[in-house]
């Protein structure tokens, strides 16, 4: 007997983990159970779908702020998702496009095509970019340089109303430096793109947000670029951003072949 895809447990849960996320991301606010049969196309109904609520509740990829409440993703579900339910590469076509026509490559300096790769990906992305620029990677002669952008984008997250939230924002803010340093030492070789989400940061000013970092090489020169926001990031969006730009600013063939 064939089984449908949708009737397998483990892809269903994905299914059902996926479309809360998404929505989430979106709109910063619990999902109801409707609302994920209706994003599926009412392939299950509400009640089914509430079932599968429970089981990942029990997983812990999901949690359930208020009695009445829809569901929000853990940290651990948005792990999943980043891990299970993105796949590198795919979806991000016309995001490569967009990036080739914004970035001037030939005639800029790697820190001036940083600026501009970054600052299109905070306006996308509404999170901060933070690069990290090694301009000779001799220990004796290299200059270093951190940089952020996006600030404005960040802060128009719902999750910065919060003062608290705010109040670690700020700080990050004040000084960058300990940020770039905390990306140097979380990539261990260009092409590799990091991933971590919430209190995976061992740096406890980023405990409340999450890092996607990679490091690129070129010629002489190495970069970081990270993009940090709130746990409720939208990964796809950054991830893509973040394949695409190792590609295009590597002049040694570097490219990225996963994430972690």
């Amino acid at each position: 007997m064939n089984v449908r895809y949708y009737e397998i447990p483990e892809e269903r849960n994905l299914r059902v983990l996926d479309s809360v996320v998404r929505q989430y991301t979106e709109q910063a606010k619990p999902v109801s159970s409707a609302a994920v049969a209706r994003d599926l196309g009412h392939i299950w109904s509400s009640a089914t779908v509430r079932n599968v609520f429970s089981e990942l509740e029990i997983l812990g990829w999901l949690h359930q702020p208020h009695q009445a409440s829809g569901r929000i993703p853990t940290e651990l579900g948005f792990r999943i998702f980043v891990e299970q339910v993105i796949r590198p590469g795919a979806q991000h076509r016309e995001l490569d496009k967009l990036l080739e026509a914004e970035l001037d490559l030939k005639t800029s300096s790697l820190p001036e095509v940083l600026d501009e790769a970054l600052n299109l990906v905070s306006r996308l992305s509404h999170a901060l970019g933070i690069s990290l620029v090694v301009l000779n990677p001799e220990p004796s002669q290299s200059v270093r340089e951190c940089r952020m952008t996006g600030v404005d984008e960040l802060l128009e997250q719902p999750e910065f109303s919060d003062p608290e939230s705010l109040r670690g924002l700020i700080h990050l803010l004040q000084d960058s430096d300990p940020v770039g340093e905390y990306m140097e030492g979380q990539v261990a070789y260009p092409g590799q793109v990091k991933v971590l989400i919430g209190s995976e940061n061992s740096m406890d000013l980023l405990n409340s947000f999450s890092l996607v970092a990679t490091r690129i090489r070129r010629s002489r020169e190495t970069a970081l670029l990270g993009v940090m926001g709130p746990v409720r990031m939208e990964y796809s969006l950054v991830l893509g951003a973040m394949e695409g730009l190792t590609r295009l600013l590597s002049t040694d063939g570097e490219s990225p072949k996963s994430w972690s």
